[in-house]
């Protein structure tokens, strides 16, 4: 029997589903949504899908090989979503709860009050595509979990492990096997002095405007710097973990 369609948005269903747009929520339910069919597609490989919401007018042949879906009507996705043009999918994922042991990874990024979402989401599919297998998010970075952060990731959080709300001065003391590098402006050594990187090695990005803060850098011994030939003082952080990222990567011994 086809199930009936959702119409309303004072569903008493899609107002739950509401409530996972906020990440005070998120947290509480250990669930969160993704939109759009790539992002969906990727959830579902990674196994995390724990329901699939499509719109009256999505194109069920987009994931032909799903026979279960909640159907609502156009005007209720895009209650749920937050995109200006809906593809009309959205899908209700899982949280995964999961112990951080840093000395199980090879190269981390660990960042340190990163806040535009869209910085972070970048970061992370950077990341990704350099192949590092760890980002930990400081305690005061913006949520892995935000709409901007998931659409700017692209899909590359299901591919790397990332932690979130980590006590970084704590991390930082465990990690005794790590060449261990932090990006300052006052730094001692430029990237480009940086080679023969070691089989373990971790990267510390800062917040937007103040950098990394004052007692991390006291703990670690490399501050690195990029140069620049031109008049700009700084580069946004997203493009100096870029830069800095396919550094490392053409560099490993």
């Amino acid at each position: 029997m086809e199930k009936i369609m959702i119409t309303s948005g004072n569903n008493k269903k899609i107002k739950e589903l509401q409530k996972l747009k906020k990440n005070r929520n998120i947290k509480k339910y250990n669930k969160y949504l993704v939109e759009g069919i790539h992002l969906v597609k990727e959830a579902l490989k990674a196994n995390v899908v724990e329901e699939i919401i499509i719109s009256e007018n999505f194109n069920k042949k987009e994931l032909n090989y799903l026979k279960e879906f909640v159907v609502v009507a156009d005007n209720v996705i895009k209650l749920l979503g937050e995109t200006v043009t809906s593809q009309g999918v959205i899908a209700v994922c899982s949280i995964e709860k999961k112990e951080l042991d840093i000395n199980c990874y090879n190269r981390v990024l660990i960042l340190d009050r990163v806040q535009d979402p869209g910085n972070l989401g970048t970061i992370i599919r950077t990341a990704d595509a350099f192949s590092f297998d760890c980002v930990v998010l400081g305690d005061e970075t913006t949520s892995l979990y935000g709409q901007k952060v998931l659409r700017s990731t692209q899909g590359s959080q299901f591919h790397i492990d990332c932690f979130e709300n980590i006590v970084l001065e704590n991390l930082i003391d465990e990690m005794k096997e790590f060449d261990l590098y932090a990006t300052s402006l006052k730094g001692n050594k430029y990237l480009e002095e940086v080679n023969d990187v070691g089989e373990k090695i971790a990267v510390i990005f800062g917040n937007e405007g103040a950098g990394v803060s004052n007692n991390i850098l006291e703990k670690v011994n490399n501050l690195l710097k990029i140069k620049m030939t031109g008049e700009a003082e700084s580069l946004n952080v997203a493009v100096s973990a870029g830069i800095i990222m396919n550094h490392i990567a053409n560099n490993i011994k």
